[in-house]
């Protein structure tokens, strides 16, 4: 989180933790706060991701709002291998993932796919 909001152009991230309203749904909070407040979503594919049903319906949210609007805002990186068949788990991932471009996390350097 860090090195994206201090880097070199900084990147404002929306955190739950920071800017989520107190009191408000967090299903509102979603919504409004990080995906309709946001330019570009940034989705991180790990077995967490995969297993999380609030990422998987924010993932459904940033979908939704990609094919409205029909603008390219959501960026994949794969953190961890996953295997494939529980990528289909999540609507539409499988799919994005053979259809786009997508950014593949290793120890040593960032890849494109």
């Amino acid at each position: 989180m860090e090195n994206l909001e201090n880097g070199v152009p900084p990147i404002q991230l929306c955190l739950h933790m920071r800017d989520f309203q107190a009191g408000k749904s967090i299903t509102s909070n979603i919504i409004d706060e990080g995906i309709m407040g946001s330019r570009k979503i940034i989705v991180v594919v790990s077995q967490h991701f995969i297993d999380s049903a609030w990422c998987r319906f924010e993932f459904e949210l940033a979908q939704s709002r990609f094919m409205m609007e029909r603008n390219a805002n959501i960026i994949i990186i794969i953190l961890e291998d996953v295997e494939e068949r529980k990528t289909k788990k999540v609507f539409g991932l499988h799919k994005h993932l053979k259809k786009n471009t997508y950014l593949k996390w290793s120890r040593d350097h960032l890849s494109k796919k």
